[in-house]
């Protein structure tokens, strides 16, 4: 029996238009598959053609006159080119399907009157008309079946009615078996259909549940690094930098007055190094103190930030933002990286303007940090005594969030940091 989308109710009760063919005969078998269905769906276009088949061969095999023989295999043979046809067309529309059932019954009327036992084709109303219709225009084209059936049960339509509560009674027995079959076969497909659109929800929502699953381990581990950076920034800041400005302290609070020379270049130069190691402490508890993100989107955070820079540094420092603005998970990454590039802006560029640029495309977030300073080179940089730590840092953050980062800089012509972030 065809089956689309499952719809409830039984087919031999309710007529279920969804559970009608919709399109060409022969593609619209049964969703289910073998193990399943006691048969392969195919089995069932093959079963009609083996039952007009049969219907062919056993009119041949009865005694009848040779021009008997010769109408009931003619009809039979057209019985089955039309068959042939109509399971290859489209018979979604009602008039189609009746009109099949029209001119089936006719072949095979005149090819029992003819010869009777041409009407052993007629089993195969059982599974066709099941298939054809629903609801009380199945039942009634059963009924009509099993009319043909009874003829080839009596031997032909002049025996049909010797005596006719015979006749009657094999007809009654007819549709009784036709029916039940149908409906059992209906109530198992159905419970199947169902148990199999059960699984797909229970797997759909497995993987639902999977998903969820991984986004919560994500989110842990989120917030677990999130905590141990925030951990190593207050006992960095607390030991290793309390530590330098400790010993800034004492190296300031000596009388350099009443030193050799050469002693008060030592001391110097202890309190170089004591503030540049304070500096780097100070500077690794900001790049570990967690971003400030959880309650405002990236933009809000860059303008804060830009602000906060202004302040501190004589430069003017603006935000632009193109498209429409969405949180993603890689705004923490960004804003560490527009961080770093505006402490490299105040410490080597010399700029007296940055412009900081957030571009959301459909597919594609894009940073841009440019100032109008003296510029250098970016090979060079990297090659230098520090081996451009910030710049590798930078684009290491960049690759975490599946980003590319790019310099564009040259002496003389400012600088542009670009990062761009796939959504």
């Amino acid at each position: 029996m065809s089956r689309g989308h499952l719809a409830t109710g039984s087919i031999t009760l309710h007529r279920i238009p969804e559970r009608e063919p919709h399109g060409r005969w022969i593609d619209a078998r049964s969703g289910l598959t073998w193990p399943d269905t006691l048969l392969p769906p195919e089995s069932e276009v093959w079963g009609l053609r083996i039952l007009n088949v049969a219907g062919l061969i056993v009119a041949q095999c009865v005694p009848a006159g040779q021009r008997h023989h010769l109408i009931s295999a003619a009809l039979m043979v057209a019985l089955i080119l039309f068959t042939e046809f109509w399971i290859r067309i489209d018979i979604g529309p009602m008039w189609r399907r009746c009109a099949v059932f029209g001119v089936n019954t006719a072949l095979l009327a005149a090819a029992i009157a003819v010869t009777p036992m041409a009407g052993i084709a007629s089993w195969a109303g059982y599974m066709l008309y099941a298939s054809l219709f629903t609801g009380a225009p199945m039942l009634l084209c059963v009924g009509v079946s099993c009319v043909l059936m009874t003829a080839t049960q009596r031997n032909g339509w002049h025996h049909i009615a010797d005596p006719w509560w015979v006749s009657i009674l094999c007809w009654v027995l007819n549709v009784v078996v036709g029916v039940a079959a149908v409906a059992v076969i209906d109530a198992r497909e159905s419970t199947l259909l169902r148990r199999r659109e059960l699984t797909d929800e229970l797997i759909a929502e497995r993987s639902r549940n999977a998903e969820l699953q991984e986004e919560l381990v994500g989110q842990a581990m989120r917030t677990g690094v999130r905590d141990e950076r925030a951990r190593l920034a207050r006992e960095l800041h607390d030991t290793v930098a309390q530590g330098f400005v400790a010993v800034v302290t004492q190296l300031e609070s000596i009388d350099e007055d009443h030193l050799s020379p050469s002693v008060r270049e030592r001391v110097e130069n202890a309190k170089s190094l004591a503030r540049e190691g304070l500096g780097e402490a100070r500077r690794a508890v900001n790049a570990l103190a967690p971003v400030p993100l959880e309650s405002r989107p990236l933009a809000t955070a860059l303008q804060e930030a830009l602000t906060a820079f202004s302040r501190r540094n004589p430069i003017a420092a603006t935000l632009r933002v193109d498209g429409d603005p969405r949180s993603l998970p890689g705004d923490e990454s960004l804003l560490r990286i527009a961080q770093e590039s505006l402490a490299n802006v105040a410490k080597h560029a010399g700029a007296t303007q940055v412009v900081t640029t957030l571009t959301y495309l459909d597919d594609t977030l894009l940073l841009d940090i440019r100032d109008n300073g003296r510029g250098f080179i970016p090979d060079a940089v990297r090659r230098g005594a520090d081996n451009g730590f910030g710049l590798t840092t930078m684009a290491q953050r960049a690759g975490l969030i599946g980003g590319e980062l790019a310099i564009e800089s040259e002496p003389g012509a400012g600088c542009v940091i670009s990062v761009s972030v796939p959504r």
